[in-house]
Order: C-alpha cells, then sequence, then structure tokens
C-alpha cells in the first residue's frame, strides 16, 4: 500500500516561546498511487566551520508515523528568522504537507516526534528569554524521572567565538536532551557570529535534509531546491522580498495592548517598551577623558534590584534626517499613523500577519525607534535592498561586492560601516519606497542595561558609558574596491574616503543626552543578579571594572543586608570611580569592606590582580556558602575564573551549580 506524507505547520507562542511545527501522517491513498513532494553586539576575527556529519550509530528509519517539530530560542531575533526560513524550505520541499493548530508541549515525549532547535547563546552562555521556560520544563522531566526515549533531535547552534562559552546554550540543550534518552539524528552544528552564520546554517540544512529523507523514507530534496545567494538584478521588485503593503490610518488608531502571537520576538520586545520620563542625568566622570553617566528614570511600577532594563533608543536625528530625504518623506509626514496589510488587504484587516513592528503607529516612530538606521545590514538584507538600484552599473558592483566576502567583512568588523555610509558608497542612485525599506531594513533590538539602583530608592538609574572612538578613513578600503570591484567613484564619494570617521555607539549618544523631563522607552525583564534566592542573607563577593558596577550599586543600596559584603572594583585612575561618594560611605558600614584597582596610575593593577592579593577572603565567603559575582568586560571576567580555579581549587561550574557563582559580562 503506497503513502503520502503530511506536513502540519504552525507558528505560535509556546513551548521555546515561538515555534514552527510540523505533523507528519502516514495514510493510505485511494488510487493505490503515492505522492513525494516536498518543504542575526563586536570584532569577530575568526570564522568556526559548522559541524554537519550525521552522528555516527545512526538508528535505522523510523518505522512509526509522528510529528516534526521546529524549535527556536532566539534573543535578537536571528535564531527565528533562520528557523522560519527552515520551515519554509521544509513546506516547500513537500506540498502536501498540511496545517495543525493543535500542538500541545508534553507532545514532544511521543515517541516519533522530531525535534529541530535553532538556538542562540544570550549573554555568557544563557539561553535566551524565550527558551527558559522551555528549558525549565525539559529539566522538570529529568527530576521526575520522565525520559524522552521517543524524541529525536537535531541543534543548531548560533553564537559567537569572541565568548569563552561559545554557544553554550546549544551544548547545555543538547546535553538536557540526552539525559532523556533522546537520540540525536545530526551531529550539532555551531554556528559563529564572527564568520558567515548563514553558510553554515545553509550547509547544515543540506545534510538535515538527507537525514530527515532517510528517517521518514521520502525522496531526498533536489539539488535544485538547495538555495543559492540570489544575484540583484535591474528590474527586480522589492514586492517579491516582503510580504505587506503600507497603509496610511487615521490619527485616531489604537494599537492593541499586547502583540499579537504571530509577531516575531524583536517585535515582542519592542511592543513591551513603555514610555519613562527622565528625572536627572549627569556625567560621572567629568575629570576624565571617557563620560560615563547616571540616567536616572522614573520606575511607573515596582521592580527588582539589580533587574536589566532594555532601552528601545532612538536613531541619531542626522540619520533619521537623512533618510527622510532619501524616502522624500517631509516633517510634516512624520505624524501620520501607518500600518501594514497583507497585499491587496484592506486598512481594517485583522492582525493575523506577522508585523514588522508595533502598529499602529507614527511614520516619525518607525522611523526614529523602530528601524536599526545605523548598523551595517547582513549580507541578505543588502540583497534586498538592491531590488531599489536604478542601473546596472550599481547592480553589477552590488554583486561583485557580495562575491568577495572579505570585503564585507571589512566593512563590519574594521571599518564599522553604517547604513548610511553604505547606502552613499554603493546606492545613491537608489530610488527607495517607504513600504519596502519600512519592511526590508533591520529591526531595532532594546539594548540591555542593568538597573544600578535598589526599589527603596523610588527610582530607576541606569550606568551609560559612552563609546566612541577614531575609526579607520576609507582610504585604503577604497583602493581595494576599485581593484576588486572595478568601482568608480564620484565627486561625493571620493570626498567620503578620505574624511575623517568617528564610530559612536548609537545607544550609549543616545542615553548620554537625554535631558531632565524628556521619555525614554524601555521594559524590563530579569537578569543572574535579580533572580538570586536569599541575597540579602547570604556573604556576598562582588567583583566588577568600570560600568560593571550597576548591580552592586543596587544591592549595597538595599539597607536591609547585614550580611558580609566585599567589593573588588577596578577603574583606570581615581577620576574614573563611579558612585564614589556612596563607595565613602559604605566603606564605614561594619558589614562592608571595599578594594579599589587603579589600572592607569604610576602603580597599575587591574581588579583580578587585587582578586588575586585576597584569595584567602574570598575563599572564606565561598566556604560558608556565600556568593560570588562577577560584572563586566569579557577578559577580566575570563581572568577571575582563572584565578577562582587555579588559586582557590574551585571549578565555576560546581559553583555555578550550587548558585554561589553569577556573571554577566560584555
Amino acid at each position: 500500500m503506497s503513502s503520502t506524507w503530511r506536513l502540519t505547520i504552525t507558528v505560535s507562542a509556546g513551548v521555546l516561546a515561538a515555534y514552527i511545527c510540523y505533523r507528519v501522517c502516514e495514510h493510505s491513498c485511494a488510487d493505490g498511487h503515492g505522492s513525494a513532494e516536498q518543504e542575526a553586539d563586536d570584532d569577530p576575527e575568526e570564522r568556526r566551520s559548522a559541524e554537519v556529519e550525521p552522528v555516527a550509530g545512526q538508528r535505522g528509519v523510523r518505522e512509526t508515523a509522528g510529528q516534526i517539530a521546529v524549535y527556536y530560542g532566539s534573543q535578537t531575533g536571528t535564531a527565528e528568522r533562520l528557523a522560519r526560513a527552515l520551515a519554509l524550505r521544509l513546506s516547500e520541499w513537500n506540498s502536501a504537507f498540511q496545517p495543525n493548530a493543535n500542538w500541545e508541549e508534553e507532545r514532544i515525549a511521543q515517541p516519533g516526534t522530531i525535534a529541530i532547535f535553532a538556538v542562540a547563546t544570550h549573554d555568557d552562555g544563557l539561553f535566551p528569554d524565550n527558551a527558559t521556560n522551555f528549558v525549565k520544563w525539559l529539566r522538570r522531566l529529568g527530576k521526575d524521572g520522565r525520559s524522552l526515549t521517543g524524541l529525536s533531535f537535531c541543534i543548531f547552534g548560533l553564537g559567537s567565538s569572541e565568548y569563552l562559552l561559545f554557544n553554550q546554550a546549544a551544548k547545555s540543550l543538547q546535553l538536557l536532551l540526552k539525559k532523556l534518552g533522546a537520540h540525536e539524528l545530526l551531529r550539532m552544528a555551531l554556528g559563529d557570529d564572527t564568520g558567515d552564520l548563514k553558510s553554515d546554517f545553509d550547509q547544515w540544512t543540506v545534510s538535515l535534509c538527507d537525514v530527515l529523507a532517510r528517517e521518514l523514507r521520502i525522496p531526498p530534496m533536489p539539488v535544485e531546491s538547495v538555495p543559492k545567494a540570489p544575484c540583484v538584478k535591474l528590474g527586480d521588485s522589492w514586492r517579491d522580498r516582503v510580504p505587506l503593503e503600507l497603509r496610511y490610518v487615521s490619527g485616531d488608531a489604537v494599537r492593541q495592548h499586547d502583540p499579537p502571537s504571530n509577531a516575531n520576538v524583536v517585535c515582542k520586545q519592542q511592543w513591551q517598551c513603555t514610555d519613562h520620563v527622565v528625572q536627572d542625568n549627569f556625567n560621572m566622570t567629568p575629570e576624565g577623558n571617557t563620560q560615563t553617566n547616571c540616567v536616572v528614570v522614573e520606575p511607573k511600577s515596582g521592580f527588582s534590584a539589580a533587574e536589566t532594563a532594555n532601552v528601545l533608543y532612538a536613531n541619531p536625528p542626522e540619520v533619521v534626517q537623512y533618510f527622510m530625504e532619501k524616502l522624500n518623506i517631509s516633517e510634516a509626514a512624520l505624524g501620520k499613523m501607518i500600518t501594514f496589510v497583507p497585499r491587496y488587504g484592506a486598512r481594517d484587516t485583522a492582525m493575523e500577519f506577522e508585523p514588522p513592528f508595533p502598529v499602529p503607529c507614527t511614520l516619525g516612530d518607525a522611523l526614529c525607534y523602530y528601524l536599526d538606521l545605523t548598523g551595517l545590514p547582513s549580507v541578505e538584507v543588502l540583497r534586498d535592498m538592491g531590488t531599489f538600484l536604478k542601473t546596472n552599473e550599481a547592480c553589477q558592483w552590488f554583486n561583485k561586492l557580495f562575491q568577495h566576502k572579505e570585503l564585507y567583512k571589512r566593512m563590519r568588523e574594521e571599518l564599522y560601516v553604517t547604513l548610511p555610509e553604505f547606502v552613499e558608497l554603493f546606492m545613491a542612485d537608489a530610488q527607495l519606497n517607504i513600504g519596502g525599506f519600512l519592511q526590508i531594513v533591520p529591526k531595532k533590538v532594546p539594548k540591555a542595561y542593568t538597573i544600578s539602583s535598589h526599589p527603596s530608592s523610588g527610582e530607576i538609574a541606569l550606568t551609560v558609558r559612552r563609546v566612541q572612538f577614531y575609526t579607520h578613513t576609507f582610504k585604503d578600503f577604497r583602493h581595494s574596491l576599485k581593484k576588486q570591484l572595478g568601482y568608480n567613484e564620484t565627486l561625493r564619494t571620493r570626498k567620503l574616503m578620505f574624511e575623517a570617521r568617528i564610530y559612536k555607539g548609537s545607544c550609549t549618544r543616545y542615553l548620554c543626552s537625554l535631558q531632565k523631563g524628556d521619555v525614554v522607552k524601555l521594559y524590563r525583564r530579569p537578569s543572574a543578579f535579580s533572580q538570586v534566592e536569599g541575597l540579602n542573607e547570604k556573604r556576598v563577593v562582588m567583583i566588577a571594572n568600570g560600568a560593571g558596577i550597576a548591580p552592586f550599586r543596587a544591592l549595597w543600596q538595599d539597607s536591609s543586608a547585614t550580611a558580609d559584603r566585599v567589593l573588588f572594583l577596578g577603574f583606570r585612575g581615581p577620576e574614573y570611580v563611579l558612585y564614589a561618594d556612596e563607595l565613602e560611605r559604605i566603606k564605614s558600614q561594619p558589614n562592608y569592606t571595599v578594594h579599589i584597582a587603579y589600572s592607569r596610575t604610576n602603580k597599575p593593577m587591574y581588579v583580578q590582580h587585587l582578586l588575586q592579593k585576597h584569595v584567602e577572603e574570598v575563599r572564606a565567603v565561598l566556604d560558608s556558602g556565600g556568593v560570588l559575582c562577577v560584572c563586566g568586560g569579557k577578559p577580566m571576567g575570563a581572568q577571575v575564573k582563572a584565578i577562582v580555579q587555579h588559586f582557590m581549587g574551585c571549578e565555576i561550574e560546581d559553583l555555578k551549580a550550587k548558585g554561589q557563582y553569577i556573571e554577566e559580562l560584555w
């Protein structure tokens, strides 16, 4: 008897917070003939190849039908985009697959299920916010003595080799699933954001489809269905790249309180942001050659000490003005309310589509807050923007540029090219369409800052170090463009090639420029420090350099804490000490000990060296069940770990498992 395979596809909020679910069903065909048709931070250096080999000892093809579920754990939207692309590709592989909306979390334990995971690593080895409930559920299964022996799985990890805990979330998920008895169909791939992540994923997807074809006894994916990087051609339409149409609505249109369930991760984060009035903003290092501000805003509601505030910052005014001119948008038009509808849809169409950002909103808010108009987009996004080009020569430059991957990598990692600069260099003749532009350009991911105030203060304080430095001119890059692309510069681009360039961190620049009475958009979420139970009753060692002091200020403002507190703080010099007056006050408290290291003085010392001098003091805290908290730069964090392991004989993972080692690094 012949059979066909049907795949279900559902996008929903649940389990890993959002998933694309497929059900594979086997049934008899009336005519006896089978049908078998089938369906992303800053200075990366080296690319790690993704491992895509099938796992040794793979089991035979499955005898029972089950469901295929594609999950993603995503903080910035990259894992989500890859998972959705995989879902689309799987559905195109077999057109017989049918939708199924009735999928329950626990059904992952049913025999015959195949789970495909695209999981990013957030912060320093953590799971993304939308994956935490799913991971807790897996851990509960283990504690309850349950297993997932009927589950087969594949994992693609997303991370950056800049971090010591490279792809830690994917590795942790793999370990959890194996401990529960699940079978790994395909060796885990570790995608590296410092390399060509999309190519890593595409390579892994080819191997994945081969494994699925064998496992499900279906014809393999045709070679021609493997996606290839599209060439930009004159006459390409942006409408072929995006699904929606822009519509203007009346000024009294009201946005729903909660984001639609089908909104993507970044859109949901933007949707959560609410207005907070700035109460104060002052530079704490006026005598230094760097600027670190304390930005104080109204809380609006209760919060926990050392929570994270995610700030939806505004694009620089000159950048917004630049794109207003490119899009032919007047000042008066910025106040117009806009929304999106499915192609050929009406303005009153129910929001049964994926909005690119919170709508309805003003056109001004879209340009100012929701689009990332400063960072250089991915190659895929830039190719989509190529549909706005209007000359064959520009299209040819585009295609040559993306054939030379080292040029794009240089723009991103060495030159810190901004989107306006890219448009000036390669898209000067482009005619940007508002509806297409608003959908194609990357959306802004709110920036995370640990709240540096205790709820008892009645304010939310953020510690913000302004990022600004001189970077390379385009002078040398100009020679590479001419040699490799045959680039012809204009008078305007020639001037740009020789101008001095300053990198300005978009969010830090924005926050440090806020004035009293201004409004800042943000939402809060827990941090590693805000979730430690019983911290008030425990002895605590706090280690930080620079702005890493933020969560510890929130802790020392809690007057109810009576247990011992030992601080190791690192600054460039006395003029760079943050919250200096408060530190002087707590030095006089009997339960506080404060050690400060200065790295740019006649006798330089870093905070980790200071820690090494007081190893026994720290060991005593840990031996008593106390907690060691670390916040600051990644190099400092790595050396602290080395000291704890080498001089104290403690394993970091053991301390973390007991809740005695908490860190947030950047």
